[in-house]
């Protein structure tokens, strides 16, 4: 499903087969005029004009401070004018011009390279001769300014077949509370639209275009400080970090040569003879080099001023994950993404170091659902065309809460109930079948870490043992393998250490026997119903859901936000039924084909109300046996209200992963 469709959006780039691939999506509503501005809707939107008022502001237009254009040049003329490039300009000798014969080029443009509101013409840059095929488009400085040329130049830019990279001017020094970091970031995030409209985020820190003091008044150690919270704000609003882009002499004088960033993709500008940047201290290679600020480009009305990029052809580079982190039990799906994806370079990816449960595929999709808690130093690596790069990120998983549905759980055999020997909570005590009684003894909670609990205490096998026979108990929880149980088909209760059952041993009816795992036969002796509780997609903090709480048969069956309420609470039966408010989850109609919607129904018993609980990696695929077909999100759609269908099974696709619990 997910070569095709992702998640409901058709890809605009075409440069790899998914939209998610590139870590890009379609951007706000409003931004298909050509050079039109974009103007602010309501009070709270940014406002695209400075609003100090008599405060220097000359800048807003340019793409980069003129104060880098002299240093860059290596003059001391140039004067900054309104929405000019201010300074001198300057490009590559050749020497450097030869090394990057062949290579991928980029623009970088803001709305100076709008003179008089003119358009810039994207189809006719993707089909220069000069072979362009990215932009970095300004589209924030400071918290005071939005080019209101931007979203229609990313939208047009993304049609015409570019990738695209939006950036912030950052002004650490800016009035008031907009100076702050995480003011910038927001402010950037919110003129490009919800998730920061899925465009890959760059950071230009360098010289303050404004002032003589090229640090913003602020020591090496503020400065530092700073773009971390940049940073890290950029992440914990999109999950990921940005480009940086900064020259060599600003960033070893103004942060005092901080190694901290190096991981992080580097846009490099400079003027030099060499083959190859000089680069600021902490990195050891370049992604992106900025070349020229002189350049002329089919498409763009500004002759001679129009800012010049090319990819390192050795290096695919990363957009950094950051620090991920989620609770085990819990999914992810999400993907790992080139910086600017560019047809030559389409990547492959692989990883080491990641939680137990997760795998990646080749195209970047990160999905799976980890359990064991832990700290992960994760590597990944990628290959495309002749480029390769790799980047490492720390993976935190942190304990699942103790909580969840409680009831009884029942064994599918002559009334008979799970049962706390004596009601009490020491450790060893026999976990037993007895006459079910609404006891407090017989009150389990099914724990979202996969535990089985009761007083406090845990169900495990003996010592962790994993051989026939070996008997069940309280024990004091620590996570250990004993611990875990799965729900499986037909009412199975699995132990994923042993792969063996929770068991009556010889299909006892004694109240009081103990009892036991034993090899998986799925006899009434091993059948059990747990507590109603969600059935948990691994499309991330998305749930089976009853649409509207209804009880009528034909309800449509949807994926909702996990709430924990009645619309959600499943009864898993033996019978191989999902039920809730009394009815069964069913294939819509006679007949089932792929697509087919799935509805409430009265109970029946029939094979369109059937589903088999098959294990894939650390979840399940809910099949339906008659016709072969998975209980599937169409198009991994994230929507609440998206009704569910049944589609032909795919174990690699997250949209049919779920967690019965």
């Amino acid at each position: 499903m997910r070569g095709a469709v992702v998640r409901g959006r058709a890809g605009a780039l075409g440069l790899v087969t998914t939209v998610g691939v590139l870590g890009l999506s379609v951007l706000p509503a409003g931004a298909a005029t050509a050079g039109a501005a974009v103007m602010p809707i309501g009070a709270s939107q940014p406002q695209s004009q400075p609003q100090a008022s008599g405060t220097d502001r000359s800048n807003v237009g340019a793409t980069h401070s003129p104060q880098l254009l002299r240093q860059l040049a290596g003059t001391s003329g140039g004067t900054s004018t309104t929405g000019g490039t201010g300074g001198t300009g300057g490009t590559a000798g050749p020497a450097a011009q030869a090394a990057m014969a062949g290579a991928v080029q980029g623009v970088d443009v803001a709305s100076f390279q709008h003179p008089l509101g003119a358009a810039i013409n994207w189809q006719d840059v993707a089909a220069a001769t000069t072979g362009i095929q990215f932009a970095a488009i300004k589209a924030t400085e400071g918290a005071y300014y939005h080019n209101p040329f931007a979203l229609t130049d990313l939208a047009q830019a993304r049609s015409a077949g570019l990738s695209v990279v939006a950036y912030a001017f950052a002004i650490p020094n800016g009035d008031g509370a907009s100076k702050s970091a995480a003011a910038q970031a927001d402010y950037l995030l919110s003129y490009l639209g919800s998730g920061g409209g899925g465009v890959p985020i760059m950071l230009d820190i360098e010289y303050d275009p404004y002032t003589t003091d090229q640090c913003y008044g602020l020591t090496p150690a503020a400065m530092v400080s700073w773009v971390s919270a940049f940073d890290t704000e950029i992440q914990r609003k999109t999950g990921r970090l940005p480009i940086i882009y900064t020259p060599r002499s600003w960033w070893n004088t103004c942060t005092g040569g901080s190694t901290a960033f190096g991981q992080m993709p580097l846009w490099v500008p400079a003027f030099t003879t060499a083959p190859s940047p000089p680069l600021p201290a902490g990195w050891g290679n370049w992604s992106i080099w900025q070349y020229s600020s002189s350049g002329t480009v089919t498409g763009i009305s500004d002759p001679n001023h129009t800012d010049l990029d090319q990819l390192n052809p050795a290096v695919l580079a990363l957009l950094d994950p950051g620090h991920r982190k989620n609770i085990a039990g819990s999914p992810v799906d999400w993907r790992l993404a080139p910086a600017i994806p560019v047809p030559s370079q389409v990547p492959s990816f692989s990883a080491s170091g990641l939680p137990a449960g997760v795998s990646v595929s080749a195209a970047g999709l990160v999905t799976g659902w980890p359990d064991t808690p832990g700290t992960y130093p994760v590597s990944v690596t990628a290959t495309g065309g002749t480029a390769a790069g790799s980047v490492q990120f720390t993976w935190t998983v942190k304990p699942a809460p103790d909580t969840g549905p409680v009831g009884p759980v029942r064994l599918h055999k002559d009334g008979k109930c799970l049962n706390d020997a004596g009601n009490r909570s020491a450790s060893g005590t026999p976990v037993t079948i007895w006459r079910c009684n609404g006891s407090t003894a017989q009150q389990w909670t099914v724990a979202q870490d996969d535990t089985i609990r009761i007083h406090g205490m845990c169900m495990g096998v003996l010592r962790s043992g994993t051989t026939g026979g070996t008997p069940v108990d309280l024990q004091t929880c620590n996570g250990s393998s004993g611990e875990h149980w799965r729900v499986g088909t037909r009412g199975l209760l699995i132990n994923p250490a042993s792969g063996k059952c929770l068991a009556d041993p010889g299909g006892s009816t004694i109240n009081g026997t103990q009892t036991q795992i034993r090899s998986c036969t799925g006899t009434a002796a091993q059948q059990w119903t747990l507590p109603a509780g969600p059935v948990v997609s691994q499309i991330p903090g998305k749930c089976l859901d009853d649409s509207g709480n209804g009880t009528a048969s034909g309800t449509p069956v949807d994926l909702a936000a996990c709430n924990g309420g009645a619309s959600q609470a499943w009864l898993a039966q033996p019978g191989g039924t999902l039920r809730i408010h009394g009815m069964c989850l069913a294939i819509a109609g006679p007949g089932a084909v792929s697509g087919t919607p799935v509805v409430l129904h009265s109970c029946s018993g029939g094979q369109p109300q059937l589903w088999r609980i098959d294990a894939v990696g650390a979840g399940v695929s809910l099949v339906n046996p008659a016709s072969g077909l998975c209980l599937a999100d169409p198009a991994d759609a994230t929507a609440s209200g998206t009704q569910l269908e049944v589609l032909t099974c795919d174990a690699t696709d997250p949209g049919m992963s779920w967690r019965v619990r």
